[in-house]
């Protein structure tokens, strides 16, 4: 089954309260399965001081405290979780709550430091997100040779505030999936909040063997507010939601054998041409092809056409009349 990711991102701009009430709501007001948060605790080791964002970001920060109301919030309301973890502090931080998800965000997924800290403090059982929007091959190669020993999942999309659809390339997407098929893989949708095409884009990526799909949340559908760009109102997500279901349904599970309805569809005979008998014939008569001719009957065969054509140059073990199809028992004791 899809999961659905809402994600928070730095949405709260350092306002706690707002950041609490937005969790809550997606807690109790959606049918999200994981709840995604950023955690960055030493920030000079994510960002130097010489970066234009770095004053305002740093604002925004929250503590360690309450990120763990956050997460126990979370928690208490039975979703998942997934932090995307963006320093050394905060991968420490995070190994203590034995998260379902941690992500290694595109910006820094090939830093060593922090690929290192994720093996050795992150519990073995956690699924790893390699955030690869953006990235080269190459840099997709060495991060999954990274974490080659682990549940690792390639997460597709990424952020220019919003994305351009035309941006989205599914094609690429499909290319670097062929390339990789032992992943499971997930798409982060980033299209504008008010796209009138929002939820189409993201379900026509999603039918390519997503297994997650992540989209931005907000409380304040619309505001300007850091990540606003490419936020849906929680309404728009249960409405997603009920379509990705559908689309799960329509997957399937991809075994080749074909299932009841395709059974049921293709029986030789009612519905599939069968071969039937041009002339009447009898015991011992070697069938050529043509004796035989394929048409719809009002009389089910267990022979395929395929299976007919291998019975040419046998001998008939029983008579048949014009025009009646020939079975199994017609070659067999």
């Amino acid at each position: 089954m899809t999961k659905l990711i809402a994600e928070t991102a730095w949405h709260h701009e350092g306002d706690y309260y707002f950041m609490k009430d937005l969790v809550s709501q997606l807690c109790e007001m959606s049918s999200t399965d994981v709840i995604k948060m950023h955690i960055t605790l030493d920030f000079d080791e994510y960002m130097s001081k010489e970066h234009d964002a770095y004053n305002i970001l740093k604002k925004w920060l929250l503590s360690a405290e309450q990120w763990e109301e956050l997460i126990d919030k979370v928690r208490l309301n039975g979703k998942e979780l997934m932090l995307l973890l963006n320093d050394t502090s905060a991968i420490k931080f995070a190994a203590q709550y034995n998260s379902e998800l941690v992500e290694l965000h595109s910006v820094c997924l090939n830093v060593p430091s922090l690929q290192q800290a994720i093996l050795e403090e992150i519990d073995s059982k956690t699924k790893i997100i390699i955030g690869v929007g953006g990235c080269s091959l190459q840099e997709i190669d060495k991060a999954v040779e990274a974490f080659k020993k682990r549940d690792t999942i390639l997460m597709f999309g990424f952020q220019n505030y919003p994305t351009r659809y035309a941006d989205v390339n599914l094609n690429k997407i499909r290319k670097v999936q062929s390339l990789y098929p032992d992943n499971r893989y997930g798409y982060a949708d980033h299209t504008a909040w008010d796209e009138e095409n929002n939820e189409f884009i993201t379900m026509l990526v999603s039918a390519n063997s997503m297994d997650y799909i992540e989209k931005h949340v907000t409380t304040e559908y619309g505001k300007e507010r850091c990540d606003y760009s490419a936020a849906i109102s929680i309404d728009m997500f249960e409405s997603l939601a009920k379509k990705v279901r559908l689309l799960d349904s329509i997957a399937g599970d991809g075994v080749i054998a074909l299932n009841e309805g395709e059974k049921e569809y293709s029986k030789y005979g009612l519905m599939k041409m069968a071969a039937v008998a041009v002339n009447n014939l009898n015991k011992g008569k070697v069938v050529t092809i043509d004796d035989i001719r394929f048409c719809r009957t009002s009389e089910t065969t267990d022979l395929s056409q395929i299976d007919v054509l291998n019975y040419l140059s046998h001998p008939l073990q029983q008579d048949i009349k014009t025009g009646a199809p020939f079975k199994r028992s017609h070659f067999s004791e």
